[in-house]
């Protein structure tokens, strides 16, 4: 059952002003209720197992800004309030949920679009000097709806439902020495990037296909002294389906490259959607809680780019 959240609407261009409802006198009551669902790949709602945060945008019938309202993890934990605010009646209003905005997430062209497929998601780094490092574990979802006029005191009531906006990327490098074994002075001797990656998400929940919305990722790499391999921690991407659902080029122009950082020398390089059609039976990115499993093998005589050992045994695929 749905649980009930407060929303405070924050001023962007209207001020859409929280009511305090008087007895006899419905004017000033909340007239609009929101819910959030979020179903992953199942039929039961599991929002508040994957969305700490939730960010909702409220817009009029033009496509105009009125206001944000946030939810912290507490209050989608305990259910401590309910998401109700005041709409004119007799209008037509989308709202647009966010959930899980944090440092590596910034939404673009707010107040200057009233087209949602031109108001993005991006990492704030993106267009600057410094490196994109990955996304958060972004969800996006929408509701159009009409406040129907009303003679007497009614509330609306409607749900949104997010759908995943990232792919979860584990990258595992085996078979090169660990850090300061070779090179004392070398906290981390190789360099990891993904380039071309989808730098852009938007309100329509569809990543930019554009080619001047495709980047360099830069993942942080850390050495595991327990499993002695370098991996990725947390790392995520935007999603590289289309808005059909198909993983197609377009969406997925994605190169993996691994460097020495001393000298610059490119150690691996590897096109991402070769290797997700090749592995197309053993994993499904279309998936909502996508997961996409590399491992970059070092052997005496080879380099070879497979599926990890823990993701799936005695499979021996190559990469064309």
């Amino acid at each position: 059952m749905m649980k009930y959240i407060k929303i405070i609407l924050m001023t962007l261009l209207v001020f859409v002003l929280p009511s305090s409802c008087i007895k006899d006198d419905f004017d000033d009551c909340d007239n609009v209720t929101i819910y959030f669902q979020y179903l992953a790949d199942g039929d039961q709602d599991v929002l508040y197992q994957y969305m700490k945060k939730i960010d909702l945008y409220v817009f009029d019938e033009g496509g105009h800004i009125m206001g944000v309202g946030h939810y912290n993890e507490d209050e989608l934990k305990t259910f401590s309030a309910k998401p109700s605010f005041k709409l004119t009646p007799g209008r037509k209003y989308k709202v647009v949920a966010v959930g899980n905005a944090y440092e590596r997430t910034e939404v673009v062209n707010l107040t200057s679009e009233t087209e949602f497929n031109k108001i993005y998601l991006q990492h704030p780094a993106w267009g600057t000097d410094d490196d994109v490092d990955g996304h958060d574990h972004n969800y996006i979802g929408q509701e159009e709806f009409f406040v129907p006029s009303k003679d007497e005191f009614t509330v609306y009531r409607d749900t949104v439902t997010l759908y995943s906006a990232h792919v979860n990327v584990n990258i595992e490098i085996n078979g090169l020495p660990a850090p300061g074994t070779v090179r004392a002075e070398e906290e981390m001797p190789y360099k990891l990037m993904i380039e071309q990656s989808n730098a852009q998400t938007d309100f329509d929940g569809n990543v930019n296909e554009a080619e001047e919305a495709k980047g360099t990722c830069y993942p942080n790499l850390i050495y595991d002294d327990e499993r002695g391999c370098y991996r990725t921690d947390d790392l995520c991407l935007f999603r590289m389906n289309d808005h059909h659902g198909h993983i197609n080029e377009d969406c997925c122009e994605h190169q993996l490259v691994l460097v020495d950082s001393r000298t610059g020398e490119e150690m691996v390089r590897g096109n991402i959607y070769n290797y997700i059609k090749l592995h197309e039976d053993d994993f499904d990115l279309t998936k909502q809680e996508a997961t996409l499993p590399i491992a970059i093998n070092f052997t005496e005589t080879m380099v070879e780019i497979k599926l990890p050992a823990w993701y799936v045994e005695d499979v021996e695929p190559g990469w064309n």
